[in-house]
């Protein structure tokens, strides 16, 4: 488990992050907006700790969890963590690997916490890339698209068609043996090769461990795939809820195309500082698509991100306190040790 100095730095960190991120929306502008939204917040909110919970459980399988002895409540409150870290992660938003890592690293050993969580990202991805096909072929069936933007959705479903396939390669085939081969042949990246060399061993065993799943743990692997999709259908709800609070009447695959074309939007901009207006400008091009009130993409946006500000809090919460009941119910055990030892001297 990581020490708790580690956790305080984390959590100091991620609170001054958090604290930015509030104070540049504008608390006045989130409270009125909460306000707007009334009782469905709760709700939009709540949809959040079981997709959560989805995610966790998908993790759980990948980990092979039970048979390492590692308790779902831990990668329950490691999951939220994890992506409240994310959430407040410049740039490329995964900063929460990191951190699973070390909160996993001990109980199940390094090898295995390094490839349960690059196994864990790359099914991640897997599953938004289903999320965002499923998206393109309900609006190219059954939406009145123009013509220029059925082209652009043709072309972007050939290139997700190829991630697919791409991830279902890396999972049968390992990550590390190839990008070592890949390197090896790349004159300007010798360098490289050279300080990853002692590391060769390490990286092989990893590659094992990620191989391992989809070549002979092929139900666990699909069990967390299917889950890992299952709770991006359940976020949808997120935008059901929401344009529900505006007296919005719309259907379950109006919000699903709204949920998934502004997140492959956002998506594509992933280098953007926090995500700072790619949501936004993602609802707004999606909705003004299905000849929605682009505007109210702004509102949307606005709840999305107090959501989001909820879960961070929590796991940044949970980042300081996770591990301090198991502290004190080992620091018990071993007070009794200690105790039985002196009785029997």
């Amino acid at each position: 488990m990581m020490n708790k100095y580690t956790k305080t730095i984390f959590f100091i960190i991620g609170l001054a992050v958090f604290s930015y991120l509030i104070n540049d929306f504008g608390l006045d502008n989130i409270i009125t907006n909460i306000k707007k939204t009334g009782w469905w917040f709760v709700p939009v909110v709540g949809i959040w700790g079981v997709v959560y919970y989805m995610n966790a459980w998908a993790w759980y399988y990948i980990i092979d969890a039970k048979k390492k002895k590692v308790s779902f409540i831990e990668i329950f409150e490691i999951t939220i963590s994890g992506f409240a870290i994310n959430y407040i992660t410049p740039f490329v938003n995964l900063g929460g690997e990191p951190y699973r890592i070390l909160m996993l690293q001990k109980p199940i050993g390094t090898h295995s916490a390094v490839s349960s969580v690059i196994l864990y990202t790359m099914l991640h991805f897997l599953s938004n890339f289903f999320f965002w096909v499923t998206a393109i072929l309900y609006a190219l069936i059954l939406l009145p698209l123009s013509n220029e933007l059925k082209i652009i959705l043709i072309a972007v479903l050939l290139v997700l068609s190829f991630f697919i396939w791409f991830v279902f390669k890396r999972h049968k085939l390992g990550v590390f043996e190839s990008l070592l081969n890949f390197i090896a042949k790349v004159p300007l990246l010798k360098r490289l090769k050279k300080k990853l060399d002692p590391k060769e061993d390490s990286l092989m065993k990893i590659d094992e461990e990620i191989k391992h799943l989809f070549n002979h743990r092929k139900k666990a692997f699909f069990s967390a795939l299917v889950l890992d999709y299952l709770a991006r259908m359940v976020g949808v709800l997120e935008f059901l809820f929401i344009l529900k609070a505006i007296g919005m009447d719309i259907s379950f695959m109006e919000a699903f195309y709204i949920s998934a074309g502004s997140s492959l939007i956002t998506n594509i901009f992933f280098f953007m500082p926090f995500q700072l207006g790619t949501l936004e400008a993602g609802l707004y091009l999606v909705l003004d698509s299905i000849k929605l009130s682009a505007g109210i993409g702004i509102y949307i946006g606005i709840i999305n991100r107090a959501r989001e500000f909820f879960w961070i809090l929590i796991g940044l919460l949970l980042i300081q306190f996770n591990g301090i009941k198991k502290d004190k119910k080992t620091k018990g055990k071993r007070d009794l040790l200690e105790y039985i030892s002196d009785e029997s001297q």
